[in-house]
């Protein structure tokens, strides 16, 4: 009688959930994968603590890969948030204040031609590179830079 009471259909208490601390100790990749893979394989959620970085920054990432584990963040995270980046992205994060390159803030050209032009413009000025807003052509311009090719048919009609 007593393994009848402790079946599911007596009240039997759920199982616990699973909770998974991760640490951006190597390459941030290899933590975004990891997230994602416990995730699959079930668990409940995703905690990071501030002794490993800002949990904040760490769960962000981790919250980018996945779309059901709860993300849990455990203590204070003050100043740390920087450093975290940093791991994260294996060294590729730039502070824009702290270099001395000059980045060239531009509008997105209309055409072709004038992307020509601004990128033209912008090496004569002196700049590094430029910097301009997404667009559903940019990614056309970039991949086919020399093409003087009708594209109409990427504009999608709003209504």
């Amino acid at each position: 009688m007593a393994d009848e009471a402790a079946g599911p259909e007596r009240g039997a208490p759920a199982p616990p959930k699973i909770g998974v601390r991760l640490a951006p100790s190597g390459d941030g990749g290899e933590l975004l994968a990891d997230a994602r893979a416990l995730e699959n394989a079930g668990v409940d959620a995703i905690w990071a603590d501030a002794r490993e970085g800002d949990p904040y920054v760490i769960l962000a990432a981790c919250g980018a890969v996945t779309w059901r584990v709860a993300l849990v963040a455990r203590g204070d995270p003050h100043g740390s948030a920087r450093a975290t980046c940093e791991r994260l992205t294996r060294g590729r994060l730039v502070v824009a204040e702290e270099v001395a390159d000059r980045w060239a803030d531009v509008a997105f050209p209309p055409d072709r031609s004038a992307w020509r032009a601004m990128l033209a413009e912008a090496s004569a000025t002196g700049a590094v590179g430029v910097v301009v807003g997404n667009d559903p052509r940019l990614l056309d311009l970039l991949r086919n830079p020399d093409q003087e090719i009708d594209r109409s048919d990427l504009n999608i009609a709003v209504g």
